[in-house]
């Protein structure tokens, strides 16, 4: 059965322009949609998709003590008390969550800490049972070598690749336990953590000197999955799909979703090579663009999207960053274009155009990875830290504990961001079918609620219109979706209506602007094009700049408190591409922003009385949208 929204854009009928709005809504009803469309009906689901408990070794020896279990109450409600004493609960529960912990160590962890698994005694164990951080540390360099150490997995690393498969089943058992249909989700997940394979050492790491990163959270959509999980000893992230291939089979669904890209060194997004160095192949791509649908845009360790002079960038890319500027010559220990979406959304439109198929076509998620064991815990006002002994107490956060030497990172760290997602309902299918289809979203950490669709037939009065979700369903594309040409092109043809509309998190700051971000190739050059088109206190887009004037909105140092009552609690339009050319590929999706608000900074400042010492920080909170894109080539129908 054809989705409604691509019957109505057939090269075969004019049914799109002959048919009432009434009967199209009527029949969106009463026909079926094909398998993986978009329902009509959705709601809106938060959630954590990134978050470690014991069961990973790192946050195990930072002196977190709790488990799968602790953390999914935590998740609904429960309080939790955090290594130091502090005891914290959500404003609000989550709807879903997915625990993914690490696959490496998950083997070690469970030697190390069962009495008689032949490796108990040993001085590593003893090291990782005390929590000494230098064993993470030599761990870590462990996993960029890509060896297991015989210190805990005697002469056999097959011992701890057997042994991986306790923690795994626990974590199932406790996620099944909780999952509640309608009610609460749990997803079944892991992080796979590859890193670059230029081997630090543990005081290099201790410096926070980090190697590369090629990490992916792998997301199940069924209780159907393997018997164990796959990790970075056992091969790359290449190697990881083609073990997925294998092993999930039958009711099992997988998803892989690339993290921290802004530290994998580029290595992501290459035009010529796999993350792993190999050459491009087009089954492992083609096997890429079917398991690698999203990628994770924001979390603790920064913002992935895009970096003031690196790549394609726009003046409100400076947000949350974490890794600096690649200076002439250098490519690792820093950021280039290829570490940053923005640029390889744009360079998968040039790779379909070469190829036929994009392997960039990613949807955004987002999550905290905080390793205290405490999913979607993103209040700036409330944040703790996530690395347990290492930034418990805001001296050591802001740099001033002088027995703490973290090269200033944990300053440049933030609590993390939250997924929304467009379902059906609260069931672990209805949510990983969002995940897949990609009608999803993610914020810097507050509840803003976004819709994005695009279409020829929608009203540019959509926006104001009461039934605008279930027309907007009726008669374009949401978030996450893809474009055509109308049957019949006309020459000049305009822009198809993209419509767009926001809501505040009623526990943070009002809204200050809606913004669109256009990605395109021209000429053979990777291009962006940012457009402002709803302003909030009654301002306007300036013509020329396509950008709000400034609202006014401040934040008192004193108190963290908003000087005036601006922004708004909702914004909403319908826009039309001024530049839009059918026969050129394009990718569109937007950013939600708020006025400004305290960073957790200067909250800790705060407790600490030193806000007078220390520079006042503020954070525009946001979100973003999956694109929606444009190709120029027309929709083959069934």
């Amino acid at each position: 059965m054809i989705p409604l929204n691509r019957l109505l854009q057939s090269p075969c009928t004019r049914f799109g322009r002959q048919v009432g709005l009434s009967l199209a809504l009527a029949l969106l009803g009463a026909i079926g949609l094909e398998a993986g469309a978009t329902p009509a009906a959705t709601r809106l689901y938060f959630g954590e998709l990134h978050l470690h408990t014991a069961h990973s070794l790192d946050s195990y020896i930072f002196g977190n003590t709790h488990g799968p279990e602790a953390a999914l109450r935590f998740a609904q409600g429960e309080a939790l008390t955090l290594y130091g004493g502090a005891t914290v609960r959500l404003q609000q529960p989550l709807d879903f969550v997915a625990i993914t912990d690490h696959a490496e160590y998950m083997g070690e962890l469970f030697r190390c800490t069962q009495a008689g698994s032949g490796s108990y005694e040993s001085q590593a164990c003893l090291a990782i049972r005390q929590r000494d951080l230098r064993e993470f540390a030599v761990m870590s360099a462990s996993v960029t070598d890509g060896e297991r150490r015989a210190a805990i997995c005697g002469d056999h690393p097959e011992n701890c690749s057997r042994a991986a498969a306790n923690i795994w089943r626990d974590t199932r058992a406790v996620a099944e336990r909780h999952n509640r249909p309608g009610e609460f989700t749990t997803l079944l997940g892991f992080e796979f953590s590859d890193n670059i394979p230029r081997a630090p050492s543990a005081d290099a790491v201790l410096a926070s000197r980090a190697p590369g990163m090629l990490h992916r959270n792998v997301i199940f959509g069924s209780a159907t999955v393997p018997d164990t999980v796959f990790s970075a000893y056992e091969g790359s992230g290449e190697d990881l799909w083609r073990w997925l291939d294998a092993t999930c089979t039958g009711a099992c669904r997988a998803l892989t979703i690339p993290h921290n890209s802004n530290y994998s060194w580029g290595r992501f997004f290459w035009s010529d090579r796999h993350s792993d160095g190999s050459a491009w192949d087009e089954q492992t791509l083609k096997r890429r663009a079917r398991l690698e649908r999203l990628v994770e845009i924001f979390q603790i360790k920064g913002s992935s999207e895009c970096q003031v002079g690196v790549g394609l960038a726009d003046e409100d890319c400076n947000f949350e960053l974490t890794v600096a500027a690649c200076e002439p010559g250098q490519s690792e220990h820093c950021a280039g274009p290829d570490s940053f979406l923005r640029n390889a959304l744009v360079k998968g439109l040039d790779i379909r155009a070469r190829l036929g198929f994009n392997p960039f076509q990613f949807g955004f998620v987002a999550a905290t990875d905080n390793h205290n064991g405490t999913p979607g815990a993103v209040v700036e006002s409330q944040f703790n830290g996530h690395l347990g002994q290492q930034d418990y107490r805001p001296e050591q956060r802001l740099g001033l504990d002088a027995g703490v030497d973290a090269g200033g990172a944990f300053r440049l760290f933030n609590p993390g961001g939250l997924t929304g997602v467009w379902a059906q309902e609260n069931t672990r299918s209805a949510i990983w079918d969002a995940l897949y289809r990609r009608e999803v979203f993610a914020t810097s950490g507050p509840r803003i609620g976004v819709r994005f669709f695009a279409g020829y037939d929608v009203p540019e009065d959509i926006h104001e219109r009461t039934d605008r979700d279930a027309l907007a369903y009726a008669m374009g594309v949401p978030m996450g979706g893809e474009m055509h040409p109308l049957a019949e092109p006309q020459p000049g043809q305009v822009s198809p209506v993209f419509a767009l509309w926001a809501n505040r998190d009623p526990q943070s700051n009002p809204l200050q602007k809606l913004q669109i971000v256009k990605g395109l190739v021209v000429d053979g050059e990777l291009a962006v094009r940012v457009y402002d088109v709803a302003c909030s206190d009654g301002l306007e887009p300036d013509a020329a700049t396509a950008r709000c004037p400034p609202s006014g909105a401040e934040v008192d140092a004193s108190n963290c408190r908003p000087r005036s009552k601006r922004g708004a609690a909702a914004l909403a339009t319908s826009w039309r591409d001024p530049d839009f050319d059918p026969r050129q590929r394009a990718v569109y999706y937007v950013r939600v922003f708020e006025t400004p608000s305290c960073r957790w900074t200067h909250y800790d400042a705060l407790r600490l009385g030193r806000e007078k010492d220390l520079p006042l920080e503020t954070v525009q909170e946001r979100a973003w949208t999956s694109p929606i894109w444009f190709e120029p080539q027309a929709r083959q129908l069934e």
